[in-house]
C-alpha cells in the first residue's frame, strides 16, 4: 500500500492568529495615543512624565511595553510565509525589523527610569536617544522587506495582496511622517505614533485574510 502525504498549507493558523494580535495591538496603540493627548496634564510640561504624574507615567510606559509585544508577533509572522523562502534579503530585513521592535519594547521599560526627571536632564535625553536606533532599524528593515515583496508580486498573498504595500508603508512611515512629527510638538508626535499604530493594525488585518494555499 502507498501512503499519500498531504503538503502543509502556506498560511498556518498561527499566522492568522498573530494577525489578530497585531490588529488588536494596532488599535490599542492608536487609542493610547488619543488617551495621552486627551489626558488632563497633572504636571508641568518641563517634566518628562508629562502629562502624567510619576506613577501614571510608570503605568503608561508599562502599557506601551505590553502593547508592543503583539506587534513583534505580527511582524515575526511574516517570516513564516512561504514567499519569504524566495528571498534571503527579505528574511534578513524582516528579522532586523523584529529585533528593532523588541528593542523598542524594552526601551519603553527603560524609559521608566526618567519618571521624575526634567525634560532637559541628562537622564531624559539619554532615554530619548535610546529610541533612535530601534526605530531606524524597524524603518529600514520594513522598507527593504516591503520593496522585495513588491518585486516578487502580490499573487502569493491571496486575499491580502496589499500586504507588501503595507509592509513598505510601515517602513517609510518611520522616516516620513513619524520622525519629523516626534521632533516637532508633543501633539504632533503622539498623532504620528497613533497613525503608525493604525498601519500596524492594517498589517494585522491583512495577516488574518491570508488563505491557505499549496506550498510553492
Amino acid at each position: 500500500m502507498s501512503t499519500i502525504t498531504r503538503p502543509s498549507t502556506t498560511t498556518p493558523l498561527s499566522v492568522r492568529r498573530a494577525g489578530v494580535w497585531c490588529l488588536a495591538a494596532g488599535l490599542v496603540g492608536a487609542a493610547q495615543a488619543i488617551i495621552v493627548l486627551a489626558w488632563s496634564p497633572q504636571v508641568p510640561e518641563d517634566r518628562y512624565s508629562y502629562p502624567f504624574t510619576g506613577f501614571g507615567f510608570v503605568v503608561a510606559q508599562t502599557s506601551f511595553f505590553l502593547q508592543h509585544l503583539p506587534l513583534v508577533v505580527g511582524v515575526a509572522a511574516l517570516l513564516r510565509l512561504p514567499v519569504m523562502r524566495d528571498s534571503r534579503t527579505a528574511r534578513i530585513a524582516t528579522g532586523a525589523a523584529v529585533v528593532g521592535l523588541i528593542l523598542l519594547s524594552v526601551n519603553e521599560l527603560i524609559t521608566i527610569a526618567a519618571y521624575d526627571a526634567a525634560t532637559d536632564s541628562s537622564l531624559a535625553m539619554l532615554v530619548t536617544n535610546l529610541y533612535g536606533p530601534p526605530v531606524i532599524l524597524i524603518g529600514a528593515g520594513l522598507v527593504v522587506a516591503g520593496a522585495v515583496l513588491l518585486r516578487q508580486g502580490s499573487a502569493a498573498f491571496g486575499g491580502a495582496r496589499w500586504i507588501p504595500v503595507v509592509v513598505l508603508g510601515l517602513g517609510v512611515y518611520v522616516f516620513v511622517p513619524l520622525t519629523p512629527a516626534i521632533m516637532g510638538s508633543f501633539t504632533a508626535g503622539r498623532l504620528g505614533i497613533g497613525g503608525w499604530m493604525l498601519v500596524f493594525g492594517v498589517l494585522g488585518y491583512g495577516l488574518t485574510r491570508l488563505a491557505d494555499q499549496p506550498p510553492r
